[in-house]
């Protein structure tokens, strides 16, 4: 299940708002702005403004029956959308230990570690083939009107200069690693390319200035040497199954009677969507079970029995539970603590899986944030 707009009408501003979780008093007081900026410079990542929840509300491509949600529709909107990753092949799944999707054109990359989202290096795979080739070899010296990139000792020029500038350039495409060069493409026609460390960019003088440069299907290549899980390719039917391989749709404590809905959610104009009736996962900052990154989830106290209403009973040594995909992965909590709002730094992203409880106490009074940290139960 994913946010929708009339569980956004019903959310508070946050819960490192000064007010966010005295919901029964109704008193809504937005995030600010300095304290956005705070979280930014904490977690040491460029997050973009724009990666809120209507940012990443997940839609589905009929063209190839995938989803494309989150901080992977984020990313895929600001840096150029159709045109340059092309429509997506698979579903969010699991490939060395991070959350991937592919694109005709690329791979995507959830890095939870660093709450950021790369492009996969199909360039360099890709380019392996033709390592012989003499444009292979890096520059002695830069050439004239181009710019040289000494990280890989290559330029780019001409039309391929302009499209790398205009498109995203080096998180979309990475650097160069050869001068242009022709080969022969999988029509058997001779074709002008250069490759990068994340695409191949071709030629294409026949078609109108706009197309000219076009972007090789290395995904398509990648997932015809190497397989996606079958499931991940069979097309489905709605958006609503966006993630659903990794993102957790509940958590419980048992011990103290904490069990409750968890949906995907980001921040609206500069405040944390924090539902009413559900928990809520972050998924600009967050990690996911089964994978290295912080798992942050939220919820509010304040109405009898619900949400997190009984998480300040909780002990180190309890267990709690996360649903994904309809199965429990165990989590031991190993540390309970009080922080003041203005400590974001438990939001900020960890090398190593971790999931990071929190709501607001005292109950009535809501002046600190009860922050509970859990580590996961191994083969779980």
């Amino acid at each position: 299940m994913h946010i929708d707009d009339k569980t956004l009408a019903s959310t508070s501003p946050g819960l490192f708002a000064p007010a966010a979780c005295d919901i029964m008093k109704q008193h809504h007081t937005p995030m600010h702005l300095i304290l956005f900026l705070l979280l930014i410079v904490l977690i040491a990542v460029p997050l973009p403004v724009a990666a809120n929840t209507a940012a990443g509300k997940p839609i589905l491509f009929r063209e190839t029956g995938h989803t494309l949600a989150y901080a992977f529709r984020e990313f895929y909107d600001r840096q150029g959308g159709l045109p340059i990753f092309g429509y997506p092949l698979t579903e969010v799944f699991i490939e060395d230990g991070r959350p991937v999707q592919y694109f005709e054109r690329a791979r995507f990359e959830w890095h939870a570690e660093l709450a950021l989202v790369q492009v996969g290096h199909l360039g360099r795979w890709a380019a392996a083939a033709h390592a012989e080739h003499a444009a292979f070899t890096p520059l002695a010296a830069a050439p004239a009107n181009a710019d040289f990139f000494p990280e890989t000792g290559h330029s780019l020029s001409g039309a391929f200069r302009s499209f790398w500038w205009r498109n995203g350039g080096l998180p979309t495409f990475g650097f160069p690693l050869s001068e242009p060069f022709e080969m022969i493409d999988e029509n058997g026609q001779p074709r002008l390319v250069q490759y990068f460390e994340r695409a191949r960019f071709e030629w294409h003088p026949q078609n109108p200035p706009r197309y000219q440069v076009l972007l090789g299907h290395l995904g398509r290549d990648w997932l015809a040497a190497h397989p996606a899980p079958q499931w991940a390719t069979q097309p489905v039917t709605s958006a609503d199954v966006a993630w659903a391989a990794l993102r957790p749709t509940r958590v419980r404590v048992p011990r103290i009677g904490v069990d409750t809905e968890v949906v995907s959610a980001g921040f609206s104009f500069g405040a944390w969507d924090v539902p009413r009736y559900t928990a809520v996962h972050y998924w600009p900052i967050s990690g996911y079970p089964g994978v290295n990154g912080n798992i942050v989830i939220a919820g509010h106290v304040g109405y009898r029995g619900i949400i997190f209403n009984q998480l300040p009973a909780i002990s180190i040594g309890d267990e709690v539970l996360v649903t994904v995909n309809g199965s429990d992965r165990r989590y031991v909590v190993r540390e309970v603590l009080t922080v003041l709002p203005d400590e974001t730094w438990v939001l900020a992203p960890t090398s190593s899986e971790t999931l990071t409880l929190i709501t607001c106490v005292p109950i009535g009074v809501y002046s600190h944030r009860l922050i509970v940290r859990a580590a996961p139960v191994a083969d779980s």
